[in-house]
């Protein structure tokens, strides 16, 4: 199921893998690994395998941002589970978000996370957002989504932050539903 919607000369697709274009799993790919904060290794892979992928074409139709919701390895279900008791079996990772530098600042990152997860239908996602990336954070907040925990990155020794969406929340005690 392949849709799109245009605003300002910047047009935004989302599909699933097997439905994208030939080549532009690659081509997204490449511009994944291009921001440098995932392991390159397994991103084509992950992409391949993952739920639905939003590219954004610019009005000169290079691939300018991208994200995915992503299907999340149980060896990472497994480690936030043992490190803050959060189970996040049966979600969605909301990830691999990407913008060019000079498409920054323009609300891309902000509309694609939206458009993805105005699509997720009855499942339940969340993000992983550094805890020193505070744009990030700001993005995850415009979203209306509100971290409900924070693990340490087994890779990077980092505190990551762990988002959701507010109405996929329990408001009475802060549980996910």
């Amino acid at each position: 199921m392949k849709d799109s919607e245009t605003i300002a000369d910047i047009t935004y697709y989302f599909a699933a893998p097997d439905e994208l274009p030939q080549g532009y799993l690659n081509r997204i790919s490449r511009l994944v690994e291009s921001g440098g904060s995932v392991a390159p290794e397994k991103v084509r892979e992950n992409l391949a395998h993952a739920f639905l992928i939003v590219y954004v074409l610019g009005d000169s139709g290079e691939i300018v941002a991208c994200a995915a919701l992503k299907q999340p390895r149980a060896q990472f279900i497994e480690m936030v589970r043992e490190q803050t008791g959060l189970d996040l079996d049966g979600y969605l990772e909301r990830g691999y978000s990407s913008v060019r530098p000079e498409y920054r600042g323009k609300g891309i990152a902000s509309t694609m996370l939206a458009g993805l997860t105005a699509r997720v239908g009855k499942r339940k996602l969340y993000s992983i957002v550094g805890e020193d990336n505070i744009g990030g954070q700001k993005i995850a907040l415009n979203n209306n989504t509100r971290k409900v925990t924070v693990y340490e990155s087994v890779k990077t020794g980092k505190k990551m932050g762990i988002w959701i969406p507010e109405w996929m929340i329990d408001n009475a005690n802060g549980s996910t539903q």
